[in-house]
């Protein structure tokens, strides 16, 4: 509950704040033990003053209060309170007639107490009406700490109330004190200053004077700021009625209330934030929520505890902590076992199509033998050019089961690069040997200009294949009586490859996706066959060797195929690259 950190963080509360501006109001007034032994002249006095034995009735001289009273109330002050408390049997001496007055004055406030069985004991200048006595009691806590108005018993009011004119009943156990500050909040002097000739005597004009004697170590007064005299916490007191600073509480369904709202607050944050942004949230909150305690205790003396309601928050994100904890790990294990379901299901389509692809091979290849032969018999030029266009869709079939069974191998988990030492112009020049006949058929010329070069490592196998695929997509998208260029080079380490083509170029908006699986050009679906597997194949073989590869493309003026590969690779290097993480 909110109320629960009240006692706890009361002390804590002042200590933090500090001292707060002076109070212009009261002003204390303190008689030193030098100040009346000098006009005693009892032995038995000064032994009990040296060994520190000092009670109230020490303080009393007649002399001394006569020349003390007078003084003050020549500069006609709001209110004196002497908070010594001088019983019949101290006043030994009679006061004189003309002093009567004097000592009875109106603004004065003589101290009273408490006695046994909580009867009264009043001082010897109280009136029959005792109205100018003022309790003194002050009310400890277990600990000895200062914190609450004592209740009033009996028919003395306590003084603090009569010095303020405050009229607002107290109530034991809820009216802590509003501690202004430690000591120094209040202004303090000696008699021996007032009494002086060049004390400002305006000074005390309508201010209330608090009359004590010397702070001893016997005397002292625990409160949440540290140790005071009795007129200290009297003035503390006197100030909170004087300027109503009474703390303030809301009925507990308020702090009920917030205390909820900070406990949807923080779940909000947990269930719509990760963890580090929740915990910032959490912390800010948290600030938030001290600083608008102490500033509204500041400001309009409203009591919102801290300790509980911070608590409160963190308990909440704890809990939600560990909830969300159990849900990623119950998640986790449900993503291992779908991991492990979509890896079964890879692994049967897989073996499915590279298993349909084999079983394809055998058939096509006997097709593609008939078709030779028959190519070769002198049949109808009908019959004949029926067989060209069989032998051709059985050969673009053949390519097309070849790209799945390559993509399907790389794909594979154990894949690996064989690398060995070649020379890529020697690639390039197989490559062009072997597509000569394409590029022929298209009246397409194929320029190579190859750049001499020591041998590098790399897959000889896989290179091949990307070399013939670029040259193949520049043939194949190349107009007739084009011209396609291949260019050669060794650069900072690495090995660059152009195929240059004078084609129609890429479209800007397709060139993000162009190395993407199965992708091909919207304009080439129909114009020209494909699988869209080509360039995702090179993309990935080039990454394999830790090389990059990119095009250039404008519309009408052709296309660039640059890839560039390290002279020297890795030994044993292993080809399980993530296909995520492939750059499109």
């Amino acid at each position: 509950m909110f109320f629960s950190d009240e006692v706890g963080s009361f002390d804590t509360r002042f200590q933090v704040r500090g001292n707060q501006k002076n109070s212009e109001q009261i002003v204390i007034l303190n008689i030193f033990r030098s100040d009346v032994a000098g006009s005693i002249n009892m032995r038995g006095l000064r032994a009990r003053h040296e060994i520190g034995d000092v009670t109230d009735t020490f303080y009393w001289n007649r002399e001394l209060w006569t020349d003390l009273l007078k003084k003050v109330l020549a500069a006609n002050p709001r209110k004196i309170g002497v908070t010594l408390f001088f019983p019949d049997s101290v006043v030994s001496k009679k006061i004189k007639a003309e002093d009567f007055p004097l000592f009875y004055d109106s603004k004065i406030t003589w101290a009273a107490l408490t006695g046994p069985n909580e009867r009264p004991e009043y001082p010897a200048f109280a009136k029959s009406d005792h109205s100018n006595v003022g309790s003194i009691e002050l009310l400890r806590d277990q600990d000895g700490v200062i914190r609450r108005f004592s209740q009033p018993t009996g028919e003395i009011e306590p003084m603090v109330q009569i010095l303020s004119e405050n009229t607002s009943p107290l109530s034991r156990g809820l009216s802590l004190i509003n501690y202004r500050g430690d000591n120094t909040v209040f202004t303090e002097m000696s008699v021996n200053e007032l009494l002086s000739d060049d004390f400002p005597i305006s000074s005390l004009k309508d201010k209330i004077i608090l009359i004590g004697g010397e702070q001893l170590s016997s005397s002292q007064y625990m409160t949440p700021l540290g140790s005071g005299s009795r007129q200290s916490v009297l003035a503390q007191m006197t100030n909170h009625l004087l300027e109503h600073r009474t703390i303030h509480r809301a009925a507990s369904i308020v702090y009920l209330s917030l205390l909820l709202i900070l406990m949807s607050i923080t779940a909000f944050v947990m269930a719509q934030y990760p963890q580090t942004v929740a915990l910032f949230f959490i912390l800010w909150i948290a600030t938030v929520w001290s600083a608008l305690s102490v500033w509204v205790f500041d400001s309009f003396c409203f009591w919102l505890p801290i300790n509980s309601a911070l608590g409160t928050v963190f308990s909440c994100y704890l809990i939600f902590l560990g909830y969300q904890a159990n849900y990623i790990e119950r998640k986790h294990f449900r993503l291992q076992q779908q991991q492990k379901y979509l890896q079964e299901l890879e692994q049967l389509k897989n073996n499915f199509v590279s298993l349909i692809s084999h079983d394809l091979k055998t058939p096509i290849a006997k097709i593609q033998a008939i078709l030779d032969r028959l190519v070769l018999k002198k049949l109808d030029s009908e019959i004949q050019s029926d067989l060209q266009t069989l032998r051709q869709s059985n050969e673009e079939l053949n390519r097309y089961i070849q790209s799945v069974l390559r993509m399907l191998r790389v794909e594979s988990r154990d894949f690996r690069l064989n690398i060995e030492v070649g020379d890529v112009n020697e690639l390039i020049n197989d490559a062009v040997i072997q597509l000569a006949p394409l590029a022929t058929e298209k009246g397409i010329r194929i320029e190579t200009e190859l750049e001499p070069m020591f041998s590098s490592e790399f897959d000889q196998t896989l290179i091949r294949e990307v070399i013939v695929n670029l040259l193949e997509n520049a043939i194949k998208y190349t107009p007739v009586d084009g011209k396609v260029i291949l260019k050669s080079s060794e650069k900072n380490g690495f090995v660059e490859v152009d195929v240059i083509d004078t084609g129609e170029g890429i479209p800007e908006e397709e060139m993000p996706q162009i190395f993407g699986k199965f992708v091909r050009g919207k304009d080439q679906d129909l114009r020209t066959k494909g699988t869209g597997l080509g360039l995702y194949l090179v993309k990935f073989f080039i990454e394999l060797h830790g090389g990059q590869i990119h095009l250039e493309s404008r519309i009408g003026l052709g296309t660039k195929a640059c890839f560039t590969l390290p002279v020297e690779q890795e030994k044993n290097k292993s080809g399980t690259l993530e296909l995520g993480k492939v750059k499109a």
